[in-house]
């Protein structure tokens, strides 16, 4: 005979080998183990369909979603691209009034407010937040084991960044040499080499700036290559 637990991850197992182009999933991280939410959450890495979930979770949230909708009173709907903490940062940055809400709680029940996350193309479903700073043990022990399942990771503007970082810096590169070789060009053109002198500066610095960055996410990546 079944266990609860071994049934739910056999009708997981059912659902996905379907193949079905679109999943819903109501706070998979309360019903499932930490083995089967990695297998789940490393086949929705390359799952090319529509998810749609809510979840308590936000570190579940960072892994798969890519765009959350976040219910904000008064009938007000409001969109926010990316993950969790990408949701975080934005939110904050629209209403700074309510950080010391989030730095109590910890999560968007800290400002009293209803939340859902959306799915990772563009569909989404919204879903309310525990409303309490704090939950059961349970809850506590849940949450203690998703952050230890995730304490390394990208945020989607991360990996967005990643993604293009090794392009921009070879771009600002090529830049910086076509206006070295145009700085011969016009070196008695005082004017025009003004411009390209200060052109200069901005792409250096942005430069710098990106190999800080391509340092730090390169970093960041090895250490989760490595687990």
């Amino acid at each position: 005979k079944l266990s609860g637990g071994e049934k739910r991850r056999l009708y997981l197992l059912r659902v996905l080998m379907s193949e079905p182009n679109v999943l819903i999933l109501d706070e998979p991280t309360n019903d499932l183990d930490i083995r089967t939410m990695t297998i789940l959450e490393d086949y929705l890495d390359h799952f090319d369909g529509i998810v749609i979930t809510v979840s308590h979770d936000r570190y579940f949230l960072d892994r798969v979603v890519n765009r959350i909708f976040s219910f904000e009173g008064n009938g007000h709907i409001a969109q926010y691209e990316g993950g969790y903490t990408d949701y975080q940062v934005e939110y904050l940055r629209r209403h700074p009034e309510q950080e010391t809400g989030f730095a109590k709680a910890g999560s968007v029940a800290g400002v009293g407010m209803d939340a859902g996350t959306a799915g990772k193309i563009t569909v989404g479903s919204a879903g309310k937040v525990d409303s309490s700073p704090s939950g059961t043990g349970e809850e506590e022990s849940n949450s203690t084991s998703n952050r230890e399942r995730h304490q390394l990771r990208m945020s989607y503007k991360e990996k967005k960044e990643w993604e293009t970082i090794e392009q921009d810096i070879d771009a600002l590169e090529t830049r910086i040499s076509a206006i070295d070789e145009e700085m011969l060009q016009y070196a008695k053109d005082f004017v025009k080499l003004h411009e390209l002198t200060k052109e200069k500066e901005e792409k250096e610095a942005a430069l710098d700036a990106k190999m800080e960055r391509w340092a730090y996410l390169s970093d960041l990546q090895e250490k989760i290559d490595k687990g």
